[in-house]
């Protein structure tokens, strides 16, 4: 036991080893920070002319938004591409005078040479949220539109009285839908969480680097090994001085994960966290255990490491779910970990892929050397 505290010691001592444990925490503080403050993820400045029902709405749908994307109305277009232009703005909205012609339009299926024009310097994932957002602007009064066109065509033959035009209108702004109508919900029926779009990736992040965690691990046992620290730490149990060497070197990214996962809002239950989260980690140390026995060097490490990163973040569920690849996913624990939090299915599949990964570490290491380095040199 002593030895493992000294050795706990030891790393913490190492510049490296502190950088990599002080990095998450100032990445989730400044995601944190971004989320919650006025300038958001991104700006969008609005060029709102008309003064009709429909502009009116798009208006009261722009003030009442409550999103990390913060709007501008400004009363010049020509300001509003100078904007987008110098960076000042991300992205600007041109609604035009008469957008109740052009919702009339879209509502009767036909075709309006006025547009709401998107302007923007450059194509991204957060222009085509924007790109989202202003439809479900728009959507309300097209929606209106197309109540009032049925309802007429149904009650008055489609030609209803001025009055029975007001009528339908004040029905829809009383009857309009809400978010009452939706419920969103996990498969194991947990509460979603209203969490900020910038901190819903904070959970992959740490997948991600859990996986470095590892990496790191077996780079610093090989260098330990070229020190000579196992000459004088001998032991019959070879595995398990190792599993807990590679433990001491994850305790604190444990506490640093469960830490980072409350404070950015993405912590569920510790029934749920935990038993994933060991499992995951438990998985990346008999991965990484495995790749320095093949590899056998540092610099062998160094050079897979980002290309494994790289699979590791195409085939888990970090950012974008790719269906495309789904039986590539089945050998990455990233995939297993990210998915396990609301299935108990593939909470169930980490286990197993586990279970799996930790008896190839256990023959790899029952292999006599000799066999081993062939192997090794077949596999290299």
């Amino acid at each position: 036991m002593m030895r493992y505290l000294l050795l706990l010691k030891r790393h913490l001592k190492k510049k490296s080893y502190l950088l990599m444990l002080l990095l998450v925490p100032l990445m989730v503080f400044l995601l944190k920070e971004v989320g919650k403050g006025e300038e958001g993820m991104m700006s969008i400045g609005v060029y709102l002319p008309g003064d009709d029902s429909s502009t009116d709405m798009f208006r009261q749908q722009i003030q009442d938004s409550n999103s990390t994307i913060t709007y501008m109305v400004c009363d010049s277009k020509e300001q509003l591409v100078r904007d987008v232009t110098n960076g000042s703005l991300d992205e600007a909205w041109i609604v035009p005078e008469d957008l109740d012609g052009l919702v009339a339009e879209i509502a009767s299926g036909g075709f309006s040479s006025e547009k709401i024009q998107v302007v923007m310097k450059e194509q991204g994932l957060s222009h085509l949220l924007g790109k989202e957002i202003l439809c479900s602007k728009v959507y309300p009064a097209v929606a209106k539109q197309l109540m009032v066109n049925y309802a007429s065509m149904l009650l008055y033959n489609g030609a209803p009285s001025e009055r029975e035009l007001q009528a339908l209108e004040k029905s829809f702004d009383e009857y309009g839908l809400s978010n009452s109508l939706f419920k969103m919900g996990y498969l194991d029926d947990s509460k979603v969480v209203d969490t900020s779009i910038v901190l819903m990736p904070v959970r992959g992040i740490l997948a991600l680097w859990l996986l470095l965690c590892g990496i790191a691990a077996s780079m610093y046992y090989l260098e330990d090994q070229q020190k000579g620290l196992f000459l004088w730490w001998k032991t019959r149990f070879t595995l398990l001085r190792d599993l807990g060497y590679y433990g001491v070197i994850f305790l604190a990214p444990t506490i640093i994960t469960i830490v980072s996962l409350i404070y950015s809002g993405n912590f569920t239950s510790i029934v749920r966290e935990v038993p994933s989260l060991l499992l995951y980690e438990l998985s990346v140390i008999f991965l990484a255990m495995l790749l320095r026995v093949f590899l056998r060097n540092i610099k062998n490490l160094g050079i897979l490491t980002p290309a494994l990163i790289i699979v590791t973040c195409l085939t888990s569920p970090v950012f974008l779910d790719i269906k495309q690849v789904r039986m590539i996913q089945k050998y990455c624990p990233a995939f297993h970990y990210l998915s396990s939090i609301h299935d108990v299915y593939y909470l169930k599949t980490l286990f197993i892929y586990t279970i799996l990964l930790g008896s190839l570490v256990v023959l790899v290491f029952k292999l006599p050397v000799k066999v081993r380095q062939v192997f090794e040199a077949h596999l290299l």
